[in-house]
């Protein structure tokens, strides 16, 4: 039987707005009828002259594999804005506050009065809880599918629906962050419409079955917002299609292969790319017992060594460009902060017992960082520059560092070697062990305060992308806009070996810019601790974690709550780190 496509794989590798919305107009979007081939269908939603609505086509289709009573629908289904734009914010004064959301009408540049929305339809960072209804019935009338799920008023695919709003929509394409999120922000813009995640899943059809789907706002969260009965809910007839004939059965988006960095199951493929045959060895890796353990890092510092003695690259910028300076202002500089470490467990790997980890740094502004790599002219090392920026403008740069090439598995690309070092201390701050990570390939993977100031709600329209580069790039940048940080999971030899190491009380120390090489507005950030309790044997050690600030970040993985966060830059940057 052929693999059934996990949620995640679908919405990356299928393009859920090309498989569902391909052909559908604006004014299809606005009056909510089906596309040309449906048009004697009744529109099923009324237009009105402001307020929000739910609108998509009449028709849809669901896809099956040949054989199997199963089937993925994910119809053109939109929360449109046409005359006046919502702009939800939510923020959080401390880690275990409760989150407070406010509501905000936008027509053109006139923004209307902030309400707070009320608390039991807030479902922390991620949207409005139990928001959206999404519920299917076969043809003989039986629901076989019905549920309810948070509310996310922002869309992997926005859509442009009349000319009053702005060019470009404004706002992030996901709801959701960490643990350690101050602030988020998702709307619909003026003028716009954003696609809802109504995914389903339905068991018990097969090809060519008929089924009819209602998606509806939620009467409680239809009251708040205003909608009226007939416009807050959506009617469509679904058809099941046969996946092959429409995509292939070889295509690996539907053969539940890896695809676009993630597997079937939502794996990350640089972890896949770890999974050698027992016996054998990896680029980069050693032989240990049948396991294949990566090589720390620490070869870098000779290989830069003798790098050095190559001609230096020449330095960036030609004649009238942005000059170089040794004392850039703070309105250019970001502020680089440490969180504490999370999501922190216990392996046996390689014959030894390790300590897991995540560890989050992340740019609180007021300037962007951007390190831009200049490969020297013999062997794989790069110059380090950071680059500084004011008002979207660049306005000079400096010598910060040096980047390597990493070849090994799920690596392949560039690294910045000055950005960050893992330790494990005593509770008197004694070292105990280091972490085996000492380079990275930074991007921005969470969303952590969308209000600060010059914060990027849509990191990638600004043209600062992260790009880490292969083995034959001349030059390549890597940023952390104002707002986002960057999560690494450290596990396996960047994890802390616990070999010799006590039962007993320590803490984990991330500090971000280490060396102080990075240009930042302060260092009194720089530095986080987070208390672990060691206890068990080798072979079986355990870990206890307390509580920070009364959050349990043990309790689960609070990171995009939603779908659509995996889309909002490709996978590569939205999930956390796992060995880059």
């Amino acid at each position: 039987m052929k693999k059934r496509l996990s949620s995640r794989s679908r919405l990356t590798a299928v393009g859920l707005a090309g498989v569902m919305t391909l052909g559908l107009s604006a004014a299809q979007l606005t009056a909510g009828t089906a596309s040309a081939e449906d048009a004697p269908a009744e529109a099923t939603t009324t237009v009105t002259d402001h307020g929000l609505r739910i609108t998509g086509p009449k028709t849809v289709d669901a896809y099956a594999y040949p054989g199997e009573s199963f089937a993925f629908l994910d119809s053109a289904r939109y929360l449109a804005a046409a005359e006046v734009g919502y702009e939800f914010a939510t923020t959080r004064d401390s880690y275990g506050a409760t989150p407070v959301m406010t509501m905000t009408t936008i027509d053109g540049k006139k923004r209307g009065e902030t309400v707070t929305v009320p608390a039991e339809l807030v479902d922390g960072m991620n949207g409005l809880k139990d928001g959206l209804r999404v519920r299917v019935v076969n043809s003989q009338g039986k629901v076989i599918f019905d549920e309810k799920r948070t509310l996310c008023p922002a869309g992997y695919d926005p859509q442009r629906i009349a000319p009053n709003g702005p060019s470009e929509a404004s706002y992030p394409t996901f709801c959701g962050g960490n643990w350690f999120t101050r602030s988020v922000v998702f709307g619909v813009d003026q003028g716009w419409a954003s696609n809802l995640e109504a995914y389903a899943d339905i068991e018990g059809v097969k090809i060519g079955h008929k089924l009819t789907m209602t998606t509806a706002i939620t009467r409680p969260l239809a009251a708040f917002l205003g909608i009226s009965e007939e416009e807050r809910k959506l009617k469509q007839k679904v058809t099941v299609r046969n996946v092959c004939k429409e995509w292939g059965c070889d295509d690996a988006a539907f053969r539940g292969e890896p695809m676009e960095g993630f597997s079937a199951e939502g794996a990350d493929v640089g972890q896949l790319m770890q999974d050698v045959s027992p016996g054998t060895s990896a680029a980069g890796g050693i032989e240990d017992s049948g396991v294949v353990e990566r090589t720390p890092n620490l070869y870098l510092a000779d290989e830069i060594k003798r790098a050095d003695n190559a001609t230096a690259s020449t330095e960036p910028g030609t004649k009238g460009a942005a000059p170089k300076v040794a004392d850039p202002v703070n309105d250019t500089l970001p502020d680089l902060v440490a969180e504490p470490a999370w999501s922190i467990g216990t392996e046996r790997q390689g014959g030894k017992d390790r300590l897991t980890f995540n560890a989050h740094e992340w740019n609180a502004g007021p300037a962007p960082l951007v390190v831009e790599g200049f490969r020297r002219p013999k062997g794989r090392v790069m110059d380090a520059y950071q680059f500084f920026y004011e008002e979207g403008e660049q306005v000079g740069y400096a010598k910060t560092g040096t980047m390597k090439y990493h070849a090994a598995p799920g690596h392949w690309h560039w690294h910045f070697l000055d950005f960050a070092q893992y330790e494990l201390v005593t509770t008197k701050g004694e070292l105990v062990t280091t972490s085996g990570k000492q380079s990275w390939c930074l991007v921005p993977t969470d969303p952590v305060d969308m209000l600060a100031k010059n914060a990027a709600w849509r990191p990638e329209l600004i043209g600062l992308d992260s790009a880490c580069g292969g083995k034959n790039a001349k030059w390549l940048r890597e940023s952390l806009p104002v707002g986002w940080g960057d999560t690494y999971s450290q596990y396996q030899t960047e994890a802390f070996d616990l070999t010799g190491v006590p039962n007993g009380t320590y803490k984990i120390r991330i500090t971000v810019n280490p060396d102080g090489n990075l240009h930042e507005v302060t260092a009194e950030n720089n530095v986080s601790l987070r208390k672990v309790v060691l206890g068990g044997k080798p072979g079986a050690r355990t870990v206890k974690v307390p509580k920070i600030d009364g959050v349990d970040t043990e309790s689960g993985d609070y990171m995009f709550a939603t779908e659509t966060a995996l889309t909002a830059f490709g996978t590569a940057s939205t999930s956390a780190h796992t060995h880059h």
